[in-house]
């Protein structure tokens, strides 16, 4: 077989760019694993945030078992480390609090961006206006709160232990209360 000429290694430039395009296909392929979104839960939005008070926004066709898990992850960051709120969009709730950034938080989960903007938030906190006050409370689809000791989660508007006149919304359901884990 005189015909059969030796194989030619290949030339250094062409082995650098294969090498090179390897590279960028494994880094890639690894950023996209690990930059996944977590579809555990919905996706959601903080779309405003007065002190202690966040209201986040879901799409309008999230299903309640979908919202359960998202307050149900609330409640695993409240139970570990708090500042890990921070992951989930939040600002430090109690800056000052020398006890640590998030020693209370109350999340309320929406599927209408109007109603759960700074305008409306801030026109809920100053409860002036009944009408918009009961909009608010009945446009809640879910509810986190978290103290230095206690905690709550639930479907639906629930008013803080002691508030006078407010009931909770119609529908609405505790999911857990009870002792706040460890911050």
């Amino acid at each position: 077989m005189e015909g059969e000429q030796p194989k030619k290694p290949l030339d250094p430039l062409v082995k650098t760019a294969l090498a090179l395009c390897i590279s960028l296909i494994v880094i890639t392929v690894a950023g996209m694993v690990l930059t996944a979104p977590d579809r555990s839960i919905p996706p959601y939005s903080v779309m405003a945030q007065l002190g202690e008070i966040v209201t986040v926004n879901v799409p309008p066709s999230t299903r309640d078992p979908d919202i359960e898990a998202l307050i149900m992850r609330f409640q695993t960051v409240g139970h570990g480390d708090r500042n890990k709120l921070a992951r989930l969009q939040i600002k430090p709730t109690t800056p000052a609090d020398l006890a640590g950034l998030y020693q209370r938080v109350t999340i309320y989960v929406f599927d209408n961006p109007g109603l759960s903007d700074d305008a409306s938030l801030k026109e809920y906190l100053s409860g002036r206006d009944p009408l918009a006050r009961s909009g608010f409370e009945c446009a809640v689809r879910g509810l986190y709160r978290l103290t230095s000791d206690t905690e709550l989660g639930a479907m639906g508007f629930v008013p803080e232990s002691g508030a006078k006149g407010e009931r909770p919304s119609v529908g609405a359901r505790i999911l857990f209360q009870g002792k706040a884990g460890k911050s």
